[in-house]
């Protein structure tokens, strides 16, 4: 009997001095900022984890260059798959433009950013021919697994190409199969860049990475 009146005294008072809020009096509470740990990268869903066996995260941004700090834009995000991997990658120091045409998907997307509390991803909604991206800003554009569905290529990179630095890059993931790549060269030459890399180290999974710089006469 004993016991158990002190076990429930020693209980209330757990409860008087530590609040519900778990602020402790040693200072003030601790914002609630959800972590940025693995499940941030971790695929949604069976066809995100189908299309990352295809296209590693880790080597697709090593083979383009993505580090810490950059400013990068993604032209057609949708749920948020690369742009998620981006946010991680270029830190708190850079910066994720995802763009798309399709608002729902952004939403997603954009949820999807708050829930894990990647603050470095602002999302925009584009247009079939104007990703809009803001102007002068990217050190990097990537498409990846988007080029075939675009209406018209020449027309939206074309567009985009204002918003690069004036040494920024192009960075386009696309299926072999979907789109020879002496098209892909072709198109944007007409959108007025220069292949700097065709990589082939994923050709095994039918993807290649071209590497495109503005042409010297921009």
């Amino acid at each position: 009997m004993i016991r158990r009146v002190f076990a429930c005294v020693c209980w209330l008072c757990l409860m008087v001095v530590v609040p519900a809020d778990g602020n402790t009096g040693a200072g003030p509470p601790l914002p609630e900022t959800p972590a940025v740990g693995p499940g941030v990268l971790a695929p949604e869903n069976e066809n995100e984890a189908r299309l990352n066996r295809l296209q590693p995260p880790d080597q697709v941004m090593d083979i383009i260059g993505i580090v810490p700090g950059l400013v990068v834009a993604e032209i057609g995000a949708g749920h948020g798959r690369w742009a998620v991997q981006l946010a991680v990658r270029v830190g708190e120091n850079g910066m994720v433009y995802a763009e798309d045409i399709d608002g729902d998907a952004l939403d997603h997307l954009a949820k999807r950013c708050r829930r894990w509390g990647l603050n470095n991803v602002e999302v925009i909604r584009g247009d079939v021919e104007d990703p809009k991206l803001p102007a002068g800003e990217l050190d990097l554009i990537f498409v990846i697994s988007a080029y075939h569905h675009f209406d018209d290529p020449v027309a939206l990179l074309g567009k985009a190409k204002s918003a690069l630095k004036p040494d920024g890059r192009l960075a386009i993931g696309e299926w072999r199969r979907a789109t020879p790549p002496e098209k892909v060269e072709e198109q944007m030459m007409v959108a007025g860049y220069r292949l700097e890399k065709l990589d082939k180290s994923l050709e095994k999974n039918n993807l290649y990475l071209y590497i495109f710089r503005k042409t010297l006469t921009e």
